[in-house]
């Protein structure tokens, strides 16, 4: 028997414009409590769509993103403030990096998100990588809305996933030894951290490249149609001063043929 996680999975996988159409369907197919629950599916925002996209096209990225995250919690203790600022850049990075995957995949998709989902989509990842729970909202491609956390509190998940919240990831967390300096698994993850940010770096220069091509050619198209419209208004005013004279010249015509009636009346009387 179908449950209504792997229902809400398979309806989360359509297009925004698709979902609607297609839940009520899908809710007419089942019976009882279920047909109640799927019924009551809500459409997903569209950084929540472009995330659960994201998690479906690109999940090794998504696993190691969030991995990352682990790793770096459990190596801040040891870190100094300097490294621990610089890793926090470079995780942004890598955030951003994905988030512009998540956007490019929407757009051949069919289905481009605007900044501001851009925006969310970021804040989505970021609490992923700071709340194991939130991880795994991700993951399970069933995201209703964005996500938002700091890391200082446990991300907020009411009403955030279709259907059951998925078991968070587990992972094994030990105390890092009394000492000094870093250990080496906190090197590791500083080292792991730059890999990634670097990573991101690449793929961030790629997209820019990729966006300044595509405004470069679309500026030109834009003023090829400017021209065009230029063109087409001119020959408008011709054609409306053409018509405007027409309809003075007809009006004329007919006052004309008016009082030629008029003056033959008077003449048969």
């Amino acid at each position: 028997m179908t449950d209504l996680a792997a229902i809400a999975t398979e309806l989360y996988e359509l297009l925004p414009t698709e979902f609607t159409a297609a839940r009520n369907d899908r809710a007419k197919g089942e019976t009882g409590e279920l047909a109640k629950d799927v019924k009551a599916l809500p459409k997903p925002s569209a950084a929540a769509w472009a995330t659960n996209l994201l998690a479906r096209e690109r999940p090794d990225e998504v696993a190691q993103l969030f991995a990352l995250g682990d790793s770096l919690r459990d190596a801040q203790d040891g870190l100094d403030r300097a490294t621990l600022t610089k890793l926090g850049s470079q995780r942004r990075a890598l955030v951003a990096a994905l988030a512009k995957q998540a956007a490019s995949l929407a757009t051949e998709a069919g289905h481009p998100v605007n900044a501001a989902a851009l925006v969310d989509i970021e804040r989505t990842l970021q609490a992923g990588m700071s709340d194991a729970a939130a991880a795994a909202a991700v993951t399970s491609g069933r995201l209703v809305r964005a996500l938002s956390g700091d890391g200082l509190e446990a991300v907020d998940l009411d009403e955030a996933v279709a259907g059951p919240l998925p078991e968070a990831r587990a992972r094994k967390k030990q105390k890092a030894p009394v000492k000094k300096g870093p250990t080496q698994k906190q090197l590791d993850a500083a080292e792991a951290a730059v890999a990634a940010a670097r990573k991101a770096a690449k793929e961030t220069e790629r997209f820019a490249r990729e966006a300044g091509s595509a405004k470069e050619s679309l500026t030109l198209e834009r003023e090829e149609l400017r021209e065009q419209l230029a063109d087409v208004e001119g020959e408008l005013a011709d054609a409306t001063r053409a018509a405007d004279a027409a309809d003075r010249k007809r009006t004329t015509a007919e006052r004309a043929l008016e009082k030629a009636e008029r003056d033959r009346a008077k003449l048969v009387e």
